[in-house]
Order: structure tokens, then sequence, then C-alpha cells
């Protein structure tokens, strides 16, 4: 995979900050990037799921040991912004991965501020989001998102047998089906995606 030189990043953040971040434009009535009603109204809810997942959020025992195996320095980068729902459904809970090992240093950074860097990461040709790269001794080892398998497979088939479903219907659905899944899609691609790492 491609180098990515940290230097290059645009403003990263941890996650308290980024919390902070969409709580103040949230309470400014604004959002990240572009001044969109329907975004800046996305970014007042966010604050909600991202305070309700911090509260509710437990990670499974599985992940918790795959996670202490890491023994490694790595820097888990993740593109994200203010008012994307999957982003407030998938970034709580992978900060309280990153949480169980000091060898992972976690940045946050905003997509439309570092497109030099989404652009070599698309879903099929979108810049999709959330988006994680994962760094080891600067080279991307593995990257994850922009949603859960799990997620990911609702959507589609929602998609196939709704073809004329509104652009409500579906947002209402897709964050229906997270609160149904309690995390545990994300944490099993991430069971996954770490025991691949450490067999290969």
């Amino acid at each position: 995979m491609e180098n990515l030189i940290i230097k290059d990043l645009h403003n990263p953040l941890n996650y308290v900050q980024y919390k902070n971040l969409v709580t103040t434009l949230a309470e400014q009535n604004k959002c990240t990037g572009e001044q969109i009603e329907e975004k800046i109204k996305a970014t007042s809810i966010n604050v909600q799921r991202i305070k309700r997942l911090d509260k509710q959020t437990e990670i499974v025992d599985d992940l918790k040991l795959k996670i202490k195996e890491i023994s490694e320095k790595q820097i888990w980068i993740i593109l994200v912004e203010s008012w994307c729902g999957d982003a407030a459904q998938c970034l709580p809970v992978i900060a309280k991965i990153a949480e169980l090992n000091t060898n992972i240093d976690l940045k946050i950074i905003l997509r439309d501020e570092n497109l030099s860097i989404m652009d070599q990461f698309l879903t099929n040709g979108s810049r999709s989001i959330p988006k994680l790269l994962i760094l080891e001794k600067d080279e991307i080892i593995d990257t994850w998102g922009p949603r859960p398998k799990g997620i990911q497979k609702m959507v589609l088939e929602y998609k196939q047998t709704n073809p004329n479903a509104s652009h409500d219907e579906f947002v209402n659905n897709l964050h229906l089906w997270y609160a149904r899944d309690k995390t545990l899609s994300l944490q099993n691609d991430f069971i996954e995606l770490l025991t691949n790492k450490i067999t290969q």
C-alpha cells in the first residue's frame, strides 16, 4: 500500500478534541465543510449519537485480546466529517478500541481538508467516510470503512428491495440497524481484520 507522510495531515485531532469540535459546531448551528441546513441538523443529532455510544459501548472480550496483541507502534488515521451519520456511529467505538493499547495513536482528520489523502482510498469511486487507515512504521498496513460489513449488507439489501425509498427513509433505517446491531458488526470487522494481520 502507498506510504502516507504523517506531516501531510491537515489539522489532526484526538478523540476528545474532535468531540469538542462537533459539540461546539452544534451549539453554533454549524457543521464542518459547506454550511448546508441538512448537514447542520445532522451534526446536532450526531452529538447525541456520540454521547450515547461513549456511554453504552462495551468492547467484546475477543476483540480486547486481539488489540492487546499489537506489539508495534501504530497510527490509526480516520477521515470523518461532523455531519456524517456513519462516522458518528463508528468513531466512538473505534476510539474505545484504540484506547485499549498504548501502541495505538488515533488521529482524526476532516475529509474535505484532506482530499489528497481521501482520494487515495475511495470506495467504489466515492469519498465515502468514515475511512480508517492503519499505519505501522510509516506504511499503511490496512484500511477499514466506510461501514461495518454487517450494516453494509443490510444497506445493499434495502436498496435492492426499496429502489424508490427516499433519502430520509434510508437514513432512518440505517440508524435503526446500527441501534439494533449494538456495535457488534463493527467489532467483528476488527476481530477479523486483526486476526488476518496477525496470521500473515
